[in-house]
């Protein structure tokens, strides 16, 4: 909605006898002049043409003037030195190709009764859209309700101009209400006030609710009831001797016969059915030993089936169960062993560097020897030909083949690889040396270098070897792999099977035997185990005949069987009288008219504080909807905020730029960099507090406003000339899309805030309102 002041006529207003204002299509108008010639009536005449009211009188006058005064001679708003002439505001309004004519407009009659002229009263001020400028046709055909300003310039547009349009003297009355109210005063701009109306509501049902619940006639008349309901029973049970009710049973689901109330109305077959069920529970209490022997035994059966594979696994393994940490190790360092053994079996040819530093066992000082010499070779590697590589892998083969054919055929005369026979071992390795001298000899220096680097590594590497193969044989020894296999298989199992030994052990039940993988072993040793368990079952002495639904008896009244035990028969013995008083109650007339009458009034209570609760707790999600949707909203204007405070407070000792804090909603509070639990406002300068009245507004409006209108009385009043040149320079450039109507005192002030406008290519007009005033006096 670009909607804009094009013409502003006012009559009678204030100061003013006429005075007429032509803004054409300037992006900024300044208002110049001393105090006291009209400037802040312009504002006023405008707040009350799109408001239909002036606030900052309204509140003045609730705050200095008295209540019970309702006539008063002269009328605030009406220049009675104009005569007889109507009091009117006219303004047109541009957008694009179209125009919009609004007056408000108040016969002169109406300001010589002193009933209307209190400054709080605005119903005689009426709108009226006109088809042109000009007109004066305030007829009721052209009258229009003040929520055709909402249906033109956007929803709560009235009740937000003061907080997103207009900027009275510099200072913004919301700074100076208390933090957790301000979010109060924004309530229509966080179209909230639905929300609020509807917690009303919701305050006002709970009340009601409390109010029938707490009601003084229905109390009383409970309370007669109840004692005439004392009465009655009191008589009933000092008939039958009955004391008060106690529950027996201590199942969850507490079973019929033991309920404090036992007839809604009297039933022949419930009373039958509560009185056999507690005899059914008579007739067990002789037999409680039995019944203890029974559990017992059937317990260990039980027990015996539960854990079958556990026990299984017991006679398996018996005394070797906990070993699988012990096994791991070794098998971890038996592998890394082999790992090692690897290594060094590809030979000094092929070994890298991390490959060395992992072997084990190197003497000191020694792996920095092998090091350069793994750097030496690589360097002779790249010097030699491919060659000289081959004869270096050929040498190192020969030494490993006939150290591995001596450790199986140490005299030998044959050739291990050709089968050719030499007569004697010695010939036949004197042969294979000569050979490998000739090779060696038919290499250059860089070969023969790497062929004896190549044989010093090897050597190196013998005594790690050696003592890899020893540990080896150490630890092999130990290890039993067909154990380890077999508890790794159970591993996720054993925490419960090392629990079940553990118990066992603590029954004196002992485990020798050692792992075994033979199944009749295992067998044998799990039969002989069950054998001991069935053992600890015990005789039933008094061999009395559980009757066969005695499971079923107990399960249905209490929850652990010892609950059974320690019941007495005196306590069923009152529970049988207890069952025949209420059976008597429930056949007494009176008495159940009166508890009908109590459970009905008990029924309502309980549907009120039920509904309460449903309404309290729709108001409690309601208001953390309000307060979840106002901090979204405060939200969406911080970051904005905390730039145009930026701009504006150039030289604030506590940091560049404020932040927005809104305690989930709750608050609306400023605060400075260093996070102090004070407002901002407090610590501030009055020209700091301007101009954070101004960051404040300016943010909202860039978000919120709907209309590109803003009008700010006097906002140099207390600001120095950076706080001007940065306001002047924040208005032409974030809020270039609006029209600007800006006041000042001073003449130097206005001039370079017009002088900015127009350099940054936008329309600037400025009206004296001194000379104005004079010639509308």
């Amino acid at each position: 909605m670009n909607w804009k002041i094009s013409k502003i006529e006012v009559s009678s207003f204030k100061a003013f006898k006429h005075i007429y204002l032509d803004l054409g299509k300037s992006s900024l108008l300044t208002l110049d002049g001393p105090n006291g010639y009209g400037k802040t009536s312009i504002f006023d005449a405008i707040e009350l043409l799109l408001t239909g009211q002036i606030n900052r009188i309204q509140n003045l006058f609730s705050t200095i003037l008295t209540k019970k005064k309702r006539d008063y001679a002269d009328n605030l708003f009406w220049n009675n030195r104009s005569g007889e002439s109507a009091l009117c505001i006219k303004i047109e309004f541009i957008n694009d190709d179209r125009k919009l004519v609004l007056a408000r407009h108040c016969p002169a009659s109406i300001f010589r009764k002193p009933a209307n002229n209190r400054a709080d009263k605005y119903e005689n001020f009426k709108l009226y859209e006109l088809v042109e400028f000009e007109s004066s046709d305030f007829t009721k055909n052209n009258q229009r309700d003040d929520n055709f300003l909402d249906e033109v310039f956007g929803k709560n547009f009235r009740e937000n101009f003061s907080f997103l349009n207009y900027l009275e003297q510099g200072q913004n009355r919301l700074l100076h209400t208390r933090v957790d109210e301000r979010k109060d005063k924004l309530g229509n701009l966080f179209n909230i006030s639905d929300i609020e109306a509807e917690i009303e509501n919701c305050d006002t049902i709970c009340n009601k609710f409390t109010k029938y619940i707490r009601d003084p006639e229905r109390n009383a008349k409970f309370l007669s009831l109840t004692e005439e309901i004392a009465t009655l029973r009191g008589k009933l049970q000092a008939e039958a001797g009955i004391g008060e009710y106690k529950k027996l049973s201590t199942t969850d689901l507490q079973p019929g016969w033991d309920k404090e109330i036992l007839f809604s109305t009297y039933s022949a077959a419930d009373h039958a059915a509560y009185q056999e069920s507690v005899r059914k529970i008579i007739a067990l209490l002789p037999l409680k030993a039995t019944i203890k022997t029974r559990v017992h035994n059937e317990t260990i059966d039980a027990n015996i089936d539960r854990n079958a594979e556990s026990l299984k696994s017991l006679a398996q393994f018996g005394q070797d169960l906990g070993k699988l940490d012990e096994l791991d190790a070794i098998k971890k360092g038996i592998d890394e062993l082999e790992r090692s053994a690897s290594i060094i079996k590809r030979g000094a040819t092929a070994i890298t560097l991390e490959e060395a530093r992992s072997l084990p066992n190197w003497a000191d000082g020694r792996f920095e020897w092998f090091e350069s010499q793994i750097e030496a070779r690589n360097s002779l590697r790249k010097k030699s030909t491919a060659n000289t590589n081959v004869v270096a892998e050929l040498e190192r083969l020969k030494k490993q083949l006939i150290e591995e054919y001596e450790k199986s055929h140490l005299d030998d005369q044959l050739c291990p690889l050709c089968g050719a026979d030499w007569g004697d071992h010695k010939s036949m390795v004197d042969a294979i040396e000569a050979r490998t001298e000739q090779i060696s000899d038919s290499l250059g220096q860089d070969g023969k270098d790497l062929v004896n680097l190549i044989a010093a590594m090897d050597a190196e590497l013998k005594p790690i070897d050696i003592h890899i193969q020893d540990s080896l044989k150490i630890l092999t020894s130990k290890f039993e792999p067909n154990l380890h296999a077999a508890l790794t298989k159970i591993k996720l199992r054993l925490p419960a099977i090392i629990q079940l030994l553990e118990n066992l052990q603590s029954d004196n039940i002992q485990f020798t035997a050692s792992f075994t993988e033979n199944d009749d072993v295992v067998n044998e040793r799990l039969e002989t185990l069950k054998e001991i368990l069935r053992n600890k079952k015990q005789v039933e002495a008094d061999a009395l005949a559980l009757p066969e639904d005695w499971r079923e008896t107990t399960n249905s009244a209490f929850k652990d069987l010892q609950d059974f035990y320690i019941i007495t028969a005196e306590d069923l013995k009152g529970k049988e009288q207890y069952i025949s008083t209420k059976a008597n109650e429930a056949q007494n007339s009176r008495l159940q008219k009166c508890i009908s009458d109590v459970e009905l009034i008990e029924k309502e209570t309980q549907a009120a504080q039920k509904a309460r609760g449903k309404v309290e707790k729709l108001r409690i999600t309601l208001k953390k909807t309000e307060q979840d949707y106002t901090d979204q909203t405060i939200s969406a204007i911080e970051f904005i905020f905390h730039i145009y405070s930026g701009r504006l407070i150039q030289n604030y000792q506590r940091g560049l730029g404020l932040f927005i804090e809104s305690r989930e909603g709750t608050q609306l509070r400023f605060l400075t960099a260093e996070k102090s639990e004070h407002d901002a406002v407090m610590s501030m300068s009055s020209g700091q507090v301007s101009a954070l009245s101004l960051a404040f507004f300016l943010s909202l409006n860039k978000v919120y406003a709907q209309v590109p209108l803003i009008l700010i009385d006097d906002p140099s009043q207390s600001l120095d000339e950076v706080n001007v040149a940065s306001l002047t320079d924040l208005l032409r450039c974030e809020l270039k899309h609006c029209q600007l109507v800006v006041s000042s005192h001073e003449d130097d002030i206005s001039a370079y805030m017009r002088y900015r406008f127009d350099r940054a290519g936008l329309a600037t007009s400025a009206l004296n309102m001194q000379l104005l005033a004079k010639e509308a006096s």
